[in-house]
């Protein structure tokens, strides 16, 4: 029997899974230990101070957030592959996994500037983590070993 080739390397879907799984660690942490009674972004003439002040007020926070700007890059190169191997059924799920992983980001910058406070964005940071989690192993499944 012939073994096809993998659409999508499998490193790099173990890759994503281990930074999404470190993601939720130190998301984890921040919402446990870190002080949640930052001031909102509009007592802030401007979002460069703001961001600094929280970034010294939780130093993993800038961890967190470029954390999530490399799985949101991995997921775009796990996009291209798809679509350069033109596998229809994996090009759909890596842009689902993108979406989830959009959605956290941007309720998570939401969440940063609305001074740690909405539980909302909080929840919604969770629903596009585990989404993305559920998408990576549908892909897992269909990727081509």
């Amino acid at each position: 029997m012939k073994m096809n080739k993998s659409t999508i390397p499998l490193a790099l879907i173990v890759v994503q899974i281990s930074l999404l799984a470190v993601q939720f660690i130190t998301g984890m942490i921040i919402n446990l230990f870190a002080p949640m009674n930052v001031q909102p972004y509009s007592s802030y003439p401007f979002m460069m101070g703001y961001m600094m002040y929280v970034f010294s007020t939780i130093p993993l926070l800038s961890f967190h957030m470029m954390l999530g700007i490399i799985i949101g890059m991995v997921s775009i190169a796990m996009l291209v592959i798809s679509a350069i191997k033109k596998d229809n059924k994996i090009l759909i799920l890596s842009f689902v996994e993108g979406l989830f992983v959009l959605m956290a980001g941007i309720s998570g910058i939401n969440f940063v500037l609305s001074g740690l406070s909405n539980n909302w964005l909080s929840l919604i940071m969770s629903i596009g983590f585990i989404g993305s989690l559920i998408s990576l192993f549908f892909i897992l499944q269909l990727n081509k070993i």
